[in-house]
Parts: structure tokens; C-alpha cells; sequence
């Protein structure tokens, strides 16, 4: 251990909602990666930053109120800590401290100082000391524990300078502490530092958050604001983000008319307007809602409402098998099912560990919200697309709770459960901390849809642009003597429908009819087993192929403009919409969600009995909700 050519390697460990990710954020700014620790699939934060002449590299370890591991995440944090061979064990551990929740903190630290590891205590949130009497003495604390202890607000920045240079001229030392070989009590050691360091004086109560949480964590009342936070995010998605949307598709629309009109018309330019570009075009449109979708769940975090959503939860969900900490993988689906999945980790009972990882690709992913989206644009009157919107996000809450009710009687559980989570103070979320989170998680969302939707894009136009050589003679031959008004646009559609990709859709037409889908549709369902976000570009590139010269529409435009067969009716209809909604709501599609099902779970019998049973669910849904809507 120690120091290596000016290279310094720092841990930072804490209790959760101890504000470890903020001053993580603070320190290392947008000079982050997010990886897995060595030779396990839990999320790795790490980053860089320079202090005086030395060049930190900062892990951001997961949270864990203890050493004496319960769970896969906290196993981590105490394997680097505990294991001088561990790839990842440092130099100088932070130990983040909750100053408003010191007690229960100091815990950690304690266990942390017995493993003779150079530590620096961070009381962050240290405008709440005032909790803890008046005379509260930090220098005391520091005195008794014989370690650095500095004092952070890491939402506001205060003491990041100080910290970084503490870090940078700290030397190593190890506490020797008079109370390590009284290890074994750790709560009786932890009130006779907290009393020298108050001079005995008693605990302030927080009176503001006391009243919030008397209705926030109500039984009936916390519920029910919960569900009209949620109507008021949703609408306001809707509402916020219509603007630029609409701006990124005119840009998109007028770019591929512009590229079409300079480029000389060659394989390249055509796999570049009509491929590329209008796939991704149907990705970045929806930049702006993923974006209002993460600030309000970056907000909720950063509040310390999230927390309290956790400890509402837990009563209700465990009549489905579930318990509070289920509550942080079921909302991080939202974002997304692979992190949030990683997420149940945290949950020391095996069986609420599997029946967590089964549901939460219920919830609706962010890659769900482009499809969800189009599809309520076309088909739900304006005043109501909000409430649609949350009503697909709440059907997924449904299926979700529904599918843990079922299971959970086919899984036995080998284990006791428990719930221990501290609630942090409320508090006013930081601006600059919100704007790393989102801009992280949109980067994260657009680079890793980008790289599916180009290959899709490829594979699809290449699909649609060629066929039997006969046939698509056949068919220039007849249109080249037809000479009648829109022959180009006919020509280039009964090209598309006998192309490679158009035989393929037409191939699963028999039983994707029933459901009121036409072949191109079966398409983008196939496509979209690699990515549900795949749907959207799916489309744009078809009806880019299939549509004329110098086209300045978009993709919506286009699907709204295409009539059933053989009639003046609108394909996209109600029931045609609320079919494919529905179908995109619960079915499976998502290799990278069955990967990491797989390996969290350490079989295929899980992630197969998922695509089974959520697909199945999808098909018999959308079947029942097209021939119901018909009726009406």
C-alpha cells in the first residue's frame, strides 16, 4: 500500500443517502466512468482529479452501514476496505459521514479505523451539526478518533478546497486510537465520543422535517402524494419537452432533405439519409423527455424524498413478496432495468433479491418512453396525453406488482428479511449536482441506443433497399410504363413490401394479424428484441425507404398518413395504438436485460421464465385490447 509516481488511490465509503455520490460528483466533476468492480457485474463509479502534484484516482464505493456484509453490494464495499489484495483497496480511504445523522454513521467508521487504513473522517451536511447541540466540538472528535476530520456541504461545495488539499498533503498516518481494542462496543464507544464532543448536551429535533415526514410517510396521505407528484411529472414531460421536440424533428426532417439534395445519389449517400440518419433521428427526438424524466428522479433523490418512498413502501409491498429496499430497483427501472437490476443487490433476503430482479423489467424504461410517446402523439387527443403517459407508466407499476404476487409462491425463501434504512433531512436540491446526474444518464442512454440503432439502421435499410433481382425488375418494369400521378411513391412502397426486410415481416404477418399489426410493424417488433428504443428508428428508416424524393416529413407524419388496406381509415388507430402500447408495456425486449438477469441470478432458468411469461403477457394483452377498442 501507498503512494506510486504521484498516484494516490482514494475510497469513498458511507452510509446510504449519506451524500457520498454528491461529493463524489463534486470532486471529480464530469471526469467520471462507470464500469464493474473486478470479477462481479456491481457498478463501478470511478474518477479522476489533481491535487498539488498528485494525481488522485476516487472509487466510489457502494453504500453499506457496515463491514459485516448482508448483502451482494455491501460485500463489495467491505472486500476493498478488508482485502489488502483486492484490486481496488486504497491508499486513504473518506469515510462520508451524515452530520445529521452522526450515531448512526460513526458505526461505519469505527469498523472502517479498526482495519488500519489512513482515513479521512468528512462530516458532510455539516451545516446540521447544529442537531447536535450548540457547543457541538469537531475538534474533540478529531481528537478522540486521531484521524483528519473536515466538514463538507457537498451539494453547496463548501470544503471541497480543503478537502482536496487535505488529501493531497495528508501523510498516511494510521489512527492508534485507545478504543480499537473495544471493538466489540462499538455503540457504547460511539455515545461516550458524541458526549465529550457535545459537552452532554441533548439532541435538537429537526422540527422541519418532523412535520414533513408526518405527512409524507403517512399510510394514506404519503400515498397519495406520491401519485400526484407522479400525475404532475408526467403531464409535465408532455407539456416541457413538446417544444423541442418538435424542433429536433423539423431539424432531422429538413437535414435529410438537405443531404439528399447535395449528396449525388450513390449507395453511400442513400445508406447515410435513409439508414443512418433517419434512425437516429428517431432517437435523438426524444432527448428532451428522457432528459425531464431524469431531473425529476435526480430531484427526488437529491431532496431525500426518495428515501422516504422507500419506507412508505415497505408495508404494502411486502404483500407481494416484496419489501422497501424493492422500491429503489422498481424506480430506477424507470431509467433503466440493467442499473436498477444491479440495484436489488442491495436486498439481503435471496427470495425479494430474485422476485425484485423478475419484476422490474415491468417498469417502464426510459427506452419504452420514445415508443410510448409516438404512439400517444398519433392517437390520444392533447389534453389527454399526459394522463395517458401515466397511466402506461402505472400499468407497468400493476404488472410488476402483479408478477411478484405470482412468483412468490414458486420461489422458497431460505432466509429472515430485514428493512434498515436512515432517513436523511430534506433538503433543497442542488442545481449543479442535478445537472451531472442528467447529463450523465442522457450520455449514457444516447450512446448506448446510438450504437443498437445504427446497427439496426444498417442491417434494416440494407434489408429494405434490395430483393429478388426478378421481382424488383418486375415491378421498375410496370411502374416505368404505368406514367400515372404518385407512381414513384407507389413504386418505391411494392419495393419496399417485396425487399428481404418486407419478406421477413410478412413471414410473422399470420401471427401478428390478430393483434392489428401489419408487416412493417412486425418488423420493428422483431428489431426491437434488441432494444425496445429500436422501434422508433425501425420505423423512421422503413418509412424513409418507402417514401418519395425530397420528402420533408417526419416519421410520425408518415405513420399517421398510412391507411389499412383497400380503405380511406387511418392504420394508426386507437386500436391499432393502444394494441402496440400495450404489447411494448409488458413484453420482454431487451438482450441486455436478460444478460444481466442471467448473471445476477447465475442460471438461464430465470431469464427465461421472463421472456416467456413476459411476452406471452404482452401477446394475450394486445389481443384483448385491440378487439375490446374495436368494439367502441
Amino acid at each position: 500500500m501507498g503512494e506510486e509516481n504521484g498516484r494516490l488511490k482514494v475510497a469513498l465509503i458511507g452510509n446510504p443517502n449519506s451524500g457520498k455520490t454528491s461529493l463524489f460528483n463534486r470532486l471529480t466533476g464530469l471526469h467520471q466512468k462507470v464500469g464493474n468492480f473486478p470479477g462481479i457485474t456491481v457498478e463501478k463509479k470511478s474518477g479522476q482529479f489533481k491535487t498539488g502534484n498528485k494525481k488522485v484516482e476516487l472509487v466510489d464505493l457502494p453504500g453499506t452501514y457496515s463491514l459485516e456484509p448482508r448483502s451482494l453490494d455491501e460485500k463489495v464495499a467491505a472486500q476493498v476496505i478488508t482485502k489488502p489484495d483486492n484490486p481496488d483497496h486504497p491508499d486513504l480511504v473518506l469515510i462520508v459521514v451524515d452530520s445529521s445523522h452522526l450515531k448512526t454513521s460513526l458505526f461505519l467508521a469505527l469498523q472502517v479505523l479498526e482495519k488500519k487504513i489512513p482515513v479521512i473522517l468528512v462530516l458532510n451536511m455539516a451545516d446540521q451539526l447544529a442537531r447536535l447541540g450548540p457547543s457541538f466540538n469537531v475538534e474533540v472528535l478529531a481528537t478522540e478518533l486521531q484521524v483528519p476530520v473536515l466538514k463538507t456541504n457537498a451539494r453547496d461545495g463548501v470544503g471541497i478546497t480543503e478537502l482536496k488539499e487535505a488529501i493531497g498533503s495528508h501523510a498516511l498516518a494510521i489512527s492508534d486510537a485507545k478504543w480499537v481494542a473495544r471493538k466489540q462496543e462499538r455503540h457504547v464507544i460511539i455515545r461516550e465520543i458524541l458526549a465529550l464532543a457535545k459537552g452532554n448536551e441533548s439532541v435538537s429535533e429537526h422540527v422541519i422535517t418532523k412535520k414533513l415526514d408526518d405527512i409524507l410517510t403517512h399510510r394514506i396521505w404519503g400515498v397519495v402524494f406520491f401519485l400526484a407528484l407522479l400525475g404532475i411529472m408526467f403531464q409535465s414531460i408532455y407539456s416541457w419537452s413538446a417544444y423541442p421536440m418538435e424542433l429536433i424533428e423539423q431539424l432531422f426532417a429538413t437535414g435529410g432533405a438537405f443531404f439528399t439534395d447535395v449528396l449525388p445519389d450513390s449507395f453511400l449517400s442513400r445508406l447515410w439519409v435513409e439508414g443512418i440518419w433517419a434512425g437516429l433521428g428517431g432517437v435523438v427526438i426524444f432527448i428532451p423527455q428522457i432528459a425531464f424524466l431524469f431531473l425529476f428522479v435526480a430531484i427526488l433523490e437529491e431532496s431525500g424524498y426518495m428515501a422516504r418512498v422507500s419506507f412508505i413502501a415497505d408495508g404494502w409491498l411486502r404483500k407481494f413478496g416484496l419489501q422497501g429496499r424493492s422500491i429503489v430497483p422498481l424506480i430506477g427501472g424507470v431509467a433503466c432495468a440493467v442499473p436498477a437490476i444491479l440495484a436489488a443487490r442491495t436486498i439481503s433476503n435471496e427470495k425479494e433479491r430474485i422476485l425484485t430482479i423478475m419484476v422490474t423489467p415491468f417498469m417502464a424504461c426510459a427506452a419504452r418512453l420514445p415508443v410510448y410517446a409516438l404512439l400517444i402523439a398519433m392517437v390520444i387527443p392533447v389534453g389527454f396525453q399526459g394522463l395517458a403517459l401515466l397511466f402506461m407508466y402505472l400499468l407497468g407499476v400493476v404488472a410488476a406488482l402483479g408478477a411478484a404476487l405470482v412468483l412468490k409462491r414458486t420461489i422458497k425463501s431460505t432466509s429472515d428479511s430485514h428493512f434498515l434504512m436512515e432517513l436523511p433531512d430534506y433538503k433543497v436540491p442542488k442545481f449543479s449536482n442535478v445537472l451531472i446526474e442528467i447529463t450523465r444518464k442522457v450520455t449514457q442512454f444516447v450512446m448506448s441506443a446510438g450504437k443498437v440503432i445504427v446497427v439496426i439502421s444498417v442491417i434494416l435499410w440494407l434489408g429494405a433497399s434490395y430483393g429478388p433481382a426478378e421481382k424488383r425488375a418486375a415491378i421498375e418494369k410496370k411502374y416505368s410504363e404505368m406514367g400515372v400521378p404518385n407512381s414513384e411513391q407507389m413504386k418505391n412502397a411494392e419495393l419496399l413490401e417485396n425487399s428481404y426486410i418486407g419478406m421477413l415481416g410478412k413471414s410473422i404477418n399470420p401471427v401478428i394479424a390478430p393483434l392489428g399489426y401489419d408487416w412493417k410493424i412486425g418488423i420493428a417488433l422483431i428489431t426491437s428484441f434488441a432494444a425496445r428504443e429500436v422501434f422508433v428508428g425501425t420505423m423512421a428508416t422503413i418509412y424513409s425507404v418507402g417514401g418519395s424524393e425530397n420528402e420533408v416529413t417526419s416519421v410520425r407524419e408518415k405513420m399517421q398518413a398510412q391507411l389499412k388496406p383497400g380503405t380511406n381509415e387511418p392504420l394508426y388507430d386507437l386500436p391499432f395504438g393502444l394494441s402496440l402500447m400495450v404489447f411494448y408495456a409488458f413484453a420482454m425486449q431487451c438482450m441486455s436485460t436478460l444478460a444481466v438477469v442471467k448473471t445476477e441470478t447465475g442460471t438461464w432458468k430465470w431469464p427465461l421464465v421472463q421472456l416467456v411469461m413476459m411476452t406471452g403477457l404482452a401477446y394475450l394483452s394486445s389481443l384483448l385490447v385491440y378487439n375490446l377498442a374495436s368494439l367502441l
